[in-house]
């Protein structure tokens, strides 16, 4: 019986190799089971990477140069317009024009009563003879200038310390900046002196013969170019010196403070001198390399090769150090110079301030009475000599109307533009008609920041287009250049000479400049500031674990310069660099990114 059980029992459990075999099925059913969701979750990983990383927008750095584009509106006006005026009191007779018409020159414009004028020449003689008699009588004559007070001395000296070193500082930039353009040069000159020798070392006579023909003829051109490009600043400068004399001689006749015209003339002349020297040594240095290029051919043509010539061009290579060296040199000294003639101005106008902070305190200290009759007589002396040269100018004007017979008439042939009294009417001073004649010019006057100022000079040729015109009128350039009174230097205003138009016609102008020549320009979007440094996100691949990412990475460089829409940029990347334009999220260094399929 116990024989039979275990029987049945065998038969009815496994054996222990099959117990192995199904616990084996298990664990690989177990493990491909789970490989399977690994495989699963890293494809959903991975999915979900792609949906939460930024997207970004590239681009390559290119070489090329940033366009300026500066545009302005303004109103035409007459260039040549004359106000005519008459005394008060003067009745007028007749009007014979109206507004906008044509007129010859010598014509009458308005009659004016004859009798009335005698009357009011002889009264203004009077008055006139009145007025000098009384400035006899303070002690005083035509000629005389207010005494200043140790304040105004002191106030004028810190004033003309300050204008000296503002002079000094812009005549220092000029050199320092000429300077610069020398050492250039300079080197450029040694740059090219090694090449000639290297050349000259291993060509043959017949090629020496050729590049020295190639050489005369360069040096020729650049000769000529010199004298054009000389006589075009002198030109430039000379029209600057004579506007300024111009204004000075204006400011003398209208009997004001003529220091500030003075001043401009100086720093006119002064420019113009340092523009002349410069360009005349421009000018005799590229006569000289003419001569010695030309020179050098006779010797090759001669067949005169040998080692002179060598050791020539040896020479001029040493020459050439030497002068890279020298220019160098005089750069240091200039700056060093520079810098002590600041810091002198500097201490004198600090002394000069304390001059003015004595003769306040002197001043406070005078006694009042004192002073208050010395300011009453000066103004006194100051309103006599006003109304001396007024009643002068109105007799003038008077005795110029009786001689032609009470009638003011037509300087020069031209048109009304302004009529601002009526027949009948009594003059009441000042002026009575505007007259713009035939051979005024016109002018646009553009106001411009300073910023977008920069890059405009007297001469450069400008695209004005009249208001309902779609053509650009021709010939016209910038003739002017100042600053906006009142605004305090921060904007000018550009006077442009227009050849056709009506006076108080809106016009607008646009002028095209192209900077240097840069190697890297990128999107204006692309170039990013961090406490008043610069930089640049570059996307760059990177090798993890999880496999090949796309990373940003911050490229510090330095702004050179801009535009609406691009800048050139200066760093440690190269033209193959995808440069970061834009994202959909806010990235920063280190982040990961995918490129925006384009």
């Amino acid at each position: 019986m116990k024989i039979e059980l275990k029987q049945q029992l065998q038969r009815q459990l496994p054996s222990p190799k099959e117990d192995r075999d199904k616990v084996k099925q298990v664990a690989i059913k177990g493990l491909a089971g789970f490989l399977i969701i690994m495989v699963t979750l890293t494809g959903l990983s991975r999915t979900a990477n792609a949906l939460t990383t930024p997207q970004v927008t590239i681009a390559l750095p290119k070489g090329g140069r940033i366009e300026h584009k500066i545009q302005g509106n303004g109103v035409l006006k007459a260039k040549d317009e004359e106000s005519m005026e008459a005394s008060s009191g003067l009745k007028v007779k007749d009007i014979f024009v109206e507004v906008d018409d044509r007129i010859k020159k010598g014509e009458p414009i308005l009659e004016l009563d004859a009798k009335e004028l005698q009357e009011k020449l002889e009264m203004s003689q009077d008055d006139l003879a009145k007025l000098k008699l009384r400035l006899q009588q303070l002690g005083l004559n035509e000629d005389y200038s207010t005494v200043l007070s140790p304040l105004e001395e002191a106030n004028n000296k810190v004033t003309k310390l300050e204008e000296e070193k503002l002079n000094a500082t812009e005549k220092g930039k000029v050199k320092i900046s000429r300077g610069e353009q020398k050492i250039k040069q300079a080197e450029e000159d040694l740059l090219s002196a090694k090449k000639d020798l290297e050349a000259f070392k291993g060509s043959n006579l017949e090629e020496q013969l050729k590049k020295a023909r190639e050489e005369e003829d360069e040096a020729k051109r650049h000769l000529e170019n010199q004298k054009y490009e000389r006589d075009k600043a002198l030109k430039r400068s000379e029209q600057a010196l004579n506007e300024a004399k111009e204004n000075f001689w204006m400011t003398a006749g209208q009997g004001v403070d003529i220091t500030s015209a003075q001043q401009a003339v100086d720093r006119a002349q002064m420019e113009y001198n340092i523009t002349k020297s410069d360009w005349d040594r421009n000018v005799k240095e590229a006569e000289e390399k003419f001569k010695k290029a030309k020179d050098k051919v006779i010797q090759l043509e001669n067949g005169e090769v040998d080692q002179e010539i060598l050791k020539q061009e040896e020479e001029k290579v040493k020459a050439a150090e030497r002068a890279v060296e020298e220019q160098k040199r005089l750069q240091e000294d200039l700056i060093v110079e520079q810098e002590e003639l600041i810091k002198n101005l500097d201490r004198q106008i600090e002394s000069a301030k304390k001059e003015v902070e004595l003769a306040v305190q002197k001043e406070n200290n005078m006694d009042l009475e004192e002073q208050q009759s010395e300011q009453k007589q000066a103004i006194e002396k100051q309103l006599m000599q006003v109304d001396i040269a007024a009643k002068e100018k109105e007799i003038s004007r008077i005795q110029k109307i009786i001689a032609e017979g009470g009638k003011l008439v037509a300087p020069a042939d031209g048109m009304i533009k302004e009529i601002k009294v009526e027949k009948g009417q009594v003059t009441t001073g000042g002026e009575l008609v505007t007259f713009i004649g035939d051979d005024s010019k016109y002018v646009l006057e553009v106001e411009l920041s300073q910023e977008k100022s920069e890059g405009i000079q007297v001469g450069d040729q400008v695209i004005v287009t009249l208001e309902g015109e779609k053509r650009a009128l021709e010939n016209t350039i910038v003739e002017n250049i100042s600053y906006v009174q009142g605004e305090g230097g921060s904007k000018k205003k550009i006077s442009i000479s227009v050849p056709e138009g009506i006076p108080g016609m809106n016009a607008s102008c646009e002028v095209t400049n192209q900077s240097e020549q840069y190697n890297s320009i990128v999107p204006v979007e692309a170039l990013k500031e961090d406490n008043g440094s610069y930089y640049v996100l570059v996307a760059k691949k990177k090798v993890t674990t999880l496999g090949e990412e796309m990373v940003a990475e911050r490229v510090n460089v330095m702004k050179k310069e801009s535009n609406e829409s691009s800048v050139a940029v200066e760093g440690a990347f190269s033209p193959q660099d995808n440069i970061i334009i834009k994202s959909n999220k806010p990235i920063k260094s280190g982040d990961r990114v995918r490129l925006m399929e384009q």
